[in-house]
This record gives structure tokens, C-alpha cells and sequence, in this order.
């Protein structure tokens, strides 16, 4: 019973399949703190502190506590033998579990036993937060642009999706004092990004890549795009018009009007464009470097300005 309860205990944390292939890391490779972010709250980190001299401690679990540990060079592969006190209904147990280095490469870590399960870690930086069971059970995760534990829902602005009305997560953004940065806490993933300013001076806020989230504000609107397409408004889907527009030729195109915003998405030839709005004498326009649309009534005109190649669209019925 004793055996079987640690084994449950720690393969919870570090079990992986078995790897045959061999394989030689010193200790230096391993030291630092190795997290492994829960799928169920991709803000809650737990993992080990793997330290000079054999030490070891847990990270944001209260009922299994690792004090030390040791490399061994076993069965042509490499083992980490992990060794602390397992806690929990009234007891405290002793334990040393064996674990194989399936692989480590750059920051991330690899850690088996048996054949039925793998897990990866990836090394922390200097700089990285920690929010450990207890806090997370309250709502706190760590903000790197404010160097604190917050509860994202009370210092963060929501923003909604913008392409699905049925979502039910929200996305929150979190800025330091003066607003030199942006850090955008998603369902998906956590960024931080860097304030930049446009020739027109206005501000957004991205990192040196094409790929890369950039957030903004239009008019009333907080806009979070990616790939030229708007992913997060501060009113998700609830001020967006959606039209498709059909060519003489065949073609078709889409677009979505962000009336609070005052911006257009479009998707034309399988690239999404956000374009931004213009005066016309008459009607409407949007535009950004590679696109423009020019509208009235029901009628558009698409203009590539890489080639200056006009188009006529009517709207579909």
C-alpha cells in the first residue's frame, strides 16, 4: 500500500516512458528551477528546484516536499533520484523515486519512468514569478511587468473574443505604471509585450515580429490582433458587422466592421487584413499598407496598392 501510494504521488509530478537510448549530462546541466505548467490552469507552476550540493526543494505543492537529489549514470541512460517526504492524511512518508532522463535540450526537460506517461519542463529564468497551490486556489498568479502576485479579474482590463460569441473565457491585459509595456493574460498563453509608437503617434503595443499579438486602442475600442485579424475587443462580438462581397470574376471576400472600434477586417485570397478608416467624400474607406477598400451603398471597390489592380464588389445579398 505504502509503495503504491508514492508511486501515485510522484508519477503525478515526473513520470514518462522509458528510453533506451544512451546518453551523458553532467550536474550543471540540471541545476535551476524546472516548472511544469498544470493544462488545467496554465497560471498555476509546480515543479523542483534542483540546487548545488544535492538540494532540492518543491515548488508550489505542499504535500510533496523534495530535499534532495543526485544524478546517476544507469542502464546505458542517465537517472535523477529524487528524495523527500510525501504528506498528506495525517501522515508523512519518506520517499526516493528514480526517474530517467528521457532528453534535456536547451531549457526544456524531459523525465520518464516506466512506459505509460511523460512530462516536460522547462527551465525558469531569473526573473520568472511563482504562484504556488494556496495562492492560485485564491485567484493569483504572478504579473511580470508588475513583479506581484494579482488576481487578473481585479487589476487587469478584460477584453472578449471578437470571433466567437459563445466563448465564455476572457482574455485580460495589465499594464506597469507607465504603460511601457502590456502584459496579456490569454486562455491560451501569456505574453508580454513592448509599447511602440507609429509615425501618426499613436501607440501600440507588440514585440519585432510579423507574428506577434499587438495591442491597441481605436476609438473607444481595445483591439488585440494577430496575423491581421482581430482576436480580442473590449466588446467581443457585440459591435461587429459581418459581410461577405462577391466579384463580377467570382472572387469573394469578407469583412467585419468593428463599429466601436471604427475599424475592418477583411479576409481576401486567404490573407486577413485590419484596415483603418480614411475620409471619403462620400461612402466609407479603410485601408492599411497593402489594402484598401472604398465603399457606398452596397457597392466596394478593393485596391492591392502593392500593384495598384482595382476590383469591383458588390455586397451578397
Amino acid at each position: 500500500m505504502r509503495k503504491e501510494f508514492l508511486f501515485l504521488s510522484v508519477s503525478a509530478l515526473l513520470a514518462a516512458s522509458c528510453s533506451n537510448e544512451k546518453a551523458s549530462f553532467s550536474e550543471e546541466q540540471f541545476l535551476g528551477k524546472w516548472h511544469e505548467v498544470m493544462p488545467v490552469n496554465q497560471h498555476l507552476v509546480q515543479g523542483v528546484d534542483l540546487q548545488k550540493g544535492g538540494q532540492a526543494e518543491s515548488i508550489g505543492m505542499a504535500t510533496l516536499k523534495y530535499d534532495s537529489w543526485k544524478l546517476q549514470q544507469a542502464g546505458g541512460g542517465c537517472d535523477i533520484i529524487l528524495t523527500g517526504e510525501s504528506i498528506g492524511n495525517g501522515q508523512t512518508i519518506r520517499f526516493s523515486d528514480t526517474l530517467r532522463v528521457i532528453s534535456l535540450q536547451n531549457d526544456t526537460l524531459t523525465l520518464g519512468k516506466g512506459d505509460m506517461y511523460r512530462i516536460q519542463y522547462t527551465k525558469a529564468d531569473a526573473q520568472s514569478g511563482l504562484i504556488g497551490g494556496s495562492d492560485a486556489a485564491k485567484g493569483y498568479t504572478y504579473s511580470k511587468v508588475l513583479d506581484k502576485k494579482i488576481r487578473i479579474f481585479e487589476a487587469g482590463m478584460p477584453v472578449l473574443s471578437a470571433t466567437d460569441p459563445q466563448a465564455t473565457l476572457a482574455g485580460y491585459v495589465v499594464f506597469p505604471q507607465d504603460s511601457s509595456k502590456a502584459e496579456l493574460f490569454l486562455p491560451e498563453e501569456t505574453v508580454v509585450l513592448e509599447r511602440r509608437t507609429r509615425p501618426d503617434g499613436t501607440a501600440v503595443w507588440n514585440v519585432e515580429d510579423d507574428d506577434t499579438y499587438m495591442l491597441e486602442k481605436q476609438a473607444r475600442e481595445w483591439l488585440v490582433t494577430r496575423r491581421g485579424q482581430v482576436l480580442y475587443a473590449s466588446t467581443g462580438c457585440s459591435n461587429v458587422i459581418k459581410t461577405e462581397f462577391a466579384g463580377e470574376g467570382g472572387e469573394t471576400f469578407t469583412a467585419s466592421f468593428f463599429t466601436q472600434a471604427g475599424v475592418a477586417q477583411i479576409a481576401y485570397q486567404g490573407v486577413n487584413h485590419v484596415l483603418y478608416p480614411y475620409r471619403t467624400a462620400s461612402g466609407y474607406g479603410y485601408k492599411n499598407p497593402f489594402v484598401d477598400i472604398r465603399g457606398k451603398g452596397k457597392e466596394v471597390a478593393l485596391t492591392d496598392l502593392a500593384t495598384g489592380k482595382t476590383c469591383q464588389f458588390s455586397e451578397k445579398e
